[in-house]
């Protein structure tokens, strides 16, 4: 039985196979997690069924433009393209090259004329050189540092292990010494050695050289990297370790130049969008996540909710608990019946309506 359960205990199936934590595959799980953070931030409408939305986004924001344009057999396509032929007077190429195996053809196109280019931002017209355009190089650039940022922290985390550091005089003194660590590391609650062993080694602590700081600054700078790329996306992240250290004014400015960003991406795509729709009849639109707008939309610039009847309910409910709270003696008192009959030679004779009490007797106080 504890063969069996020693064997089970060694398996792992296909979705827990721990993987060597190194550079290149932490920055394919960045990179892979920040664009599919971006993706969601722009919601495409309107688009024919033979367009993938998903590549589309992938040409917009890892090469810069993305093409429309007709194939012999009259479908509408938006892939990757790149430029060909001579540049205009402001130095723009005035053709367009589309090569897809799928095709089975290349097609070189006039820009604007034979297809049309629509772009991720301003300065991707311009991009001749570079293949990757758009967002590529702010996408890269995050997720290496937050790769770093893991393998830091991870190399941090290490190190607290080592608390100092064994130097032995020979090999033979080396491996009585980690036979010793060992047995205690597997639970031995003490071991017995030569004191000659003893005065051969000699214990170098090392766990003053990383705090507990080191690690949290590591944190900190994790989180701020984060941070600055949703920021430049336009998204109010509301970093409190990063923006504690700037005043009210600067924020501003800051959510202003990401809006500015997020809004002038917005609008170069809407621009190219409306030449496709002119020229194919289609109704292709792009606009924010509406999700995302409302979650990162400031409190204070929201509009105030409209007053409901349950919230009139809660203001009727809250004057019957104050009025229930309020101190007897300011409270309307009853009004008391008093009747004073009066007789010839008699004495005057007092009833008052007490409304049903009594003495505890069943007798009615008077």
């Amino acid at each position: 039985m504890a063969k069996k359960n020693q064997e089970y205990s060694n398996y792992y199936t296909p979705f827990m196979q721990p993987v060597p934590m190194h550079f290149d595959m932490l920055f394919r799980h960045y990179f892979n997690f920040l664009i599919r953070d971006l993706f969601q931030v722009f919601k495409f409408g309107g688009l024919p069924d033979n367009i993938n939305e998903t590549f589309l986004k992938y040409c917009l924001f890892c090469n810069g433009k993305v093409v429309f344009f007709e194939t012999d057999a009259g479908e509408l396509l938006a892939l990757n393209g790149n430029y060909s032929g001579d540049p205009d007077v402001y130095y723009i190429p005035q053709k367009v090259i589309v090569t897809n195996p799928t095709l089975k053809k290349s097609y070189l196109m006039e820009r604007d004329v034979e297809c049309v280019v629509v772009y991720c931002t301003e300065t991707d017209i311009y991009n001749q050189v570079s293949e990757f355009g758009g967002l590529y190089t702010l996408l890269c650039r995050t997720a290496t540092m937050l790769a770093d940022s893991d393998l830091s922290i991870n190399v941090a985390q290490k190190n607290k292990r080592l608390i100092n550091v064994l130097a032995a005089e020979d090999q033979k003194t080396k491996d009585a010494i980690d036979a010793v660590v060992h047995k205690q590391y597997e639970g031995e609650p003490y071991a017995v050695v030569m004191k000659s062993l003893i005065d051969n080694v000699q214990s170098v602590p090392i766990a003053e050289k990383s705090s507990n700081n080191d690690i949290m600054q590591l944190i900190e700078s994790h989180q701020y990297i984060l941070s600055h790329f949703y920021e430049s996306l336009g998204l109010q992240t509301h970093d409190q370790i990063k923006k504690e250290r700037l005043i009210t004014a600067e924020i501003n400015d800051n959510d202003g130049i990401a809006k500015l960003n997020i809004d002038n991406i917005l609008a170069t795509i809407n621009n190219g969008l409306q030449k496709v729709n002119e020229k194919y009849g289609t109704e292709i639109t792009v606009k924010l996540n509406p999700i995302l707008i409302e979650k990162t939309e400031p409190l204070e610039e929201r509009e105030p909710e409209e007053e409901t009847d349950d919230s009139q309910s809660e203001s009727n409910q809250t004057d019957t608990e104050t009025a229930e709270t309020e101190p007897l003696e300011e409270r309307e008192q009853p009004e008391i019946e008093i009747n004073i009959t009066a007789e010839d030679n008699a004495d005057v004779e007092l009833n008052i309506d007490t409304g049903g009490v009594d003495d505890g007797n069943n007798n009615p106080v008077q």
